[in-house]
């Protein structure tokens, strides 16, 4: 497996960032799933960009010195409540741009969260992304509300608001000239990558023995493993870390693909490493506890500096005294791949025993026939789809059944029935397997939050409007067809919200439930290197895959 045919591939990760004393946990992923996550964070940029913009751009419509005539009328609430939704938005979807660049740089630092969990966290310098996304949606906020202040005949909230927006400026520019050079160092780093792994030296290398950390990151396990791999025309064993769910706890005698650099062989950020999951045996996962002379390594939650490599790490004395803590091949306990969630010391669940998109106890995805697949998909669909069929109707309705509605009122049932309309063609494109959501990683999540969001404005504006509540409930007006539309429509947000809890993982299981393929297959496809690897599955198995599987 090498080469990039049919594509810039994103390559197996460099040995020196898996090496022990680094601080970092190499993230592989597939070139599909890498352009999802490209995809993702831009996304998730472009949002909290304009979140911002839209909470301060709504200071320009009220003031927050007044915020005690906020409730007198629709034309401040919903300034308000558009400033409140930017803000909270905002700092709820920042983390997720973190949360997928490191998935872009291909590493993430450790930050230990307790005694025997951690988890993955972009790094340090990666918050300079953030910064460039935030300070712009603050920029942009500030010069539209200091026009809209003007055009009010406020002159003195206008120029404040210009103030803050020159004084942003400068480190807005210097924000968004350090977020290029990351994206750049990102893809010249993918493109060195495919450069050794179509001009260097490859070798298959195998572990000679396993350590489990008892030690959870993300969920999954955190091993070391000794690998026997060739360098330079000799034999080198490396000790490295390896994150794995149990079901591939890693045995000895699995493989590993290793390319080096024919002119600088021992220099392991320049050796790269890929994990075989097709034909490997795994070892029998057990919750027992580490061989007695074990002590498990301390984790290291280094910033981002330069990973300093040791020469003593590269040679095979490092596999003398290692012999007791090694898990086999064969079997070693109870708590097995197919048996209960691995448990802690504690008793409480320490991971997951495979990743989400796979059924627990299966190799891979259950079976099912296409007809039931297909009917739980539309299942799946149908209430959102309702609900935007009721609001988009209400919408139509009501400026001529119902007399004495105000322009914000039709504005935010107009505004409500296309955030329904959006949020039920996210569902679409689930329930027909839309290869571009998949890959793109759109998720439920954002469109739901967005129809909620849009049920708080149009339900205020609907409670504010008289012939719309209180004429026909005190008998001053007729009930017409658009009142009950309307009003089943903003009761299904409420469906909708709850309907966010429990769709995602109902998703991830029935998206291929009638395209079985094995577990291996899947996963080596969506962290490989092969570029043709997720296409390869869908031609095979029919089998659809993508960022979406990866959460």
């Amino acid at each position: 497996m090498s080469g990039t045919e049919g594509g810039e591939a994103l390559m197996a990760y460099p040995m020196s960032r898996a090496l022990p004393g680094s601080g970092r946990i190499p993230l592989p992923a597939s070139p599909i799933v890498w352009d999802g996550y490209v995809r993702k964070t831009r996304r998730a940029l472009l949002l909290v960009g304009l979140l911002w913009a839209l909470a301060v751009a709504m200071l320009g419509f009220f003031s927050p010195f007044h915020l005690a005539h906020t409730l007198d009328s629709p034309d401040r609430f919903i300034p308000a409540l558009l400033f409140v939704v930017g803000v909270v938005g905002a700092l709820a979807l920042g983390p997720e741009i973190g949360a997928n660049f490191k998935h872009v740089m291909g590493y993430g630092f450790l930050k230990q969260t307790s005694a025997a969990h951690s988890r993955t966290i972009a790094p340090h310098r990666a918050r300079r992304v953030t910064y460039g996304a935030v300070l712009c949606g603050l920029l942009l906020g500030c010069v539209a509300a200091a026009a809209l202040r003007l055009t009010a005949g406020d002159a003195l909230e206008a120029l404040l608001l210009a103030s803050i927006a020159v004084l942003l400026a400068i480190p807005t520019r210097k924000a968004l000239r350090h977020a290029r050079i990351l994206w750049r160092q990102a893809r010249d780093e993918r493109g060195l990558q495919a450069i050794l792994i179509d001009d260097g030296e490859h070798s298959v290398g195998r572990v000679a023995s396993v350590t489990w950390e008892k030690r959870w990151v993300d969920g999954m396990a955190l091993f070391h493993v000794e690998l026997e791999h060739q360098a330079g025309g000799r034999e080198e064993t490396t000790k490295v870390r390896l994150l794995a769910y149990p079901i591939w706890a890693p045995a000895e005698g699995n493989e590993y693909d290793v390319w080096t650099d024919p002119e600088r062989p021992f220099d392991k950020a320049r050796t790269l490493i890929e994990r075989r999951y097709v034909g490997q045996e795994f070892a029998d996962f057990s919750s027992e506890p580490a061989p007695p002379d074990h002590v498990p390594s301390a984790i290291e939650t280094a910033a981002d500096t330069a990973v300093a490599v040791g020469s003593g790490l590269g040679h095979r004395g490092h596999a003398a005294g290692t012999a007791a803590s090694a898990v086999s091949g064969r079997a070693h306990g109870t708590a097995g791949l197919h048996g209960a969630e691995p448990r802690g010391d504690t008793g409480r669940a320490a991971g997951r025993v495979s990743p989400p998109w796979l059924p627990r106890g299966t190799r891979g995805a259950r079976a099912v026939p296409a007809v039931r697949a297909r009917r739980t998909r539309r299942l799946l669909a149908l209430p959102p789809l309702v609900i935007s069929v009721l609001a988009v109707a209400g919408a139509l309705l009501v400026p001529p059944m119902v007399a004495d509605v105000p322009w914000w009122t039709v504005t935010a049932l107009w505004l409500y029935a296309v955030l329904t309309a959006v949020n039920a063609w996210v569902y679409w494109q689930f329930m027909i397997r839309s290869r571009w959501v998949i890959r793109s990683g759109i998720s439920f999540g954002a469109t739901e939050s967005a129809v909620f969001v849009g049920f708080f404005a149009a339900g205020f504006c609907v409670l504010s409007t008289p012939s719309l509540v209180d004429g026909p409930v005190h008998g001053g007006a007729p009930w017409t067809l658009a009142h009950y539309l309307v009003g089943a429509a903003l009761l299904g947000a409420l469906l909708v919200f709850e309907w966010a809890f429990s769709s995602t993982a109902w998703a991830l299981n029935h998206l291929n439930a009638e395209f079985p393929a094995p577990a291996e297959k899947v996963q080596e496809a969506l962290t490989g290197c092969d570029p043709a690897g997720i296409d390869r599955l869908e031609a095979d198995y029919g089998y659809r895959a993508g960022v979406l599987l990866c959460g």
